[in-house]
């Protein structure tokens, strides 16, 4: 097993119990709660799994340019597989195989398709520049109750662009949009995976833009602290990383 599927696995186990599974969340959108109010191991290691590849991507995703691209082909391939299975039929209660057979056919999918992204590098970059542009959309979108945008069409349109711009600035502009977009990316896992333990509610926002069932988004102050942190900690990673790639002019060089 490559050493970073074992991180990229938690961020599907973390999606699972931020899309309501047998209703185990907190009602404000917090951390997972076992039967008696007891915090629940998986949630405490889901969140801390993606604080830990929120700041590595954040501050370090050029420099870890293999990890980034394998994570990016992992969470965008096992990220869709996940959405349109709960889309088309989410588990109801006590439904463990099903949540189980849902969280492996995305992991094993999206392994595939993290390994075929670090043999083809173009590909790969293009699927970084999608995680980002969708993080920046995500964060954007996050600023009003509901989101800013409450047209689902519109929001949808608006994902999409982003999505869209992201992989035209990976691949054309490299670097420096690698950098930015990676940053954007860690500093969006970082906050989401703070949030498990804060439970401000922030890390439904993604789920409830993409009209995933049972999940929905309300801004609070705690929600203004998330969304003005992950763009404080989006731009210092970018410095970050660009004073420590400053002698690496294409991903080519670390790939």
């Amino acid at each position: 097993m490559r050493p970073q599927l074992v991180p990229a696995l938690v961020l599907l186990a973390g999606a699972v119990q931020a899309a309501g599974v047998r209703g185990a969340a907190t009602a404000d959108g917090g951390l997972v709660l076992g039967a008696h109010g007891a915090l629940a191991a998986s949630g405490i290691v889901a969140g801390v799994a993606l604080i830990a590849i929120g700041l590595l991507m954040n501050y370090l995703g050029y420099r870890l340019v293999k990890a980034l691209v394998f994570l990016a082909g992992f969470c965008v391939a096992g990220g869709l597989v996940l959405y349109a299975e709960y889309r088309i039929r989410a588990p109801r209660e006590g439904e463990k195989a099903r949540q189980l057979g849902y969280l492996a056919t995305a992991a094993a999918l999206g392994a595939s398709a993290g390994s075929a992204a670090l043999y083809l590098s173009r590909a790969g970059i293009a699927l970084v520049g999608a995680l980002g542009g969708f993080a920046l959309a995500s964060w954007a979108l996050s600023m009003r109750t509901g989101a800013t945008i409450h047209s689902d069409v519109g929001r949808a349109v608006f994902i999409m662009a982003l999505v869209a711009g992201g992989v035209a600035a990976a691949l054309m502009l490299q670097r420096p949009a690698i950098i930015g977009l990676s940053s954007a990316w860690g500093a969006y896992a970082l906050f989401v995976g703070i949030d498990c333990f804060a439970r401000t509610g922030f890390q439904y926002a993604a789920l409830a833009f993409l009209s995933v069932p049972g999940a929905s988004f309300a801004m609070s102050p705690g929600v203004y602290a998330m969304v003005a942190g992950m763009a404080l900690s989006a731009l210092l990673g970018a410095v970050v990383q660009l004073r420590l790639t400053a002698k690496h002019k294409s991903p080519s060089a670390l790939l």
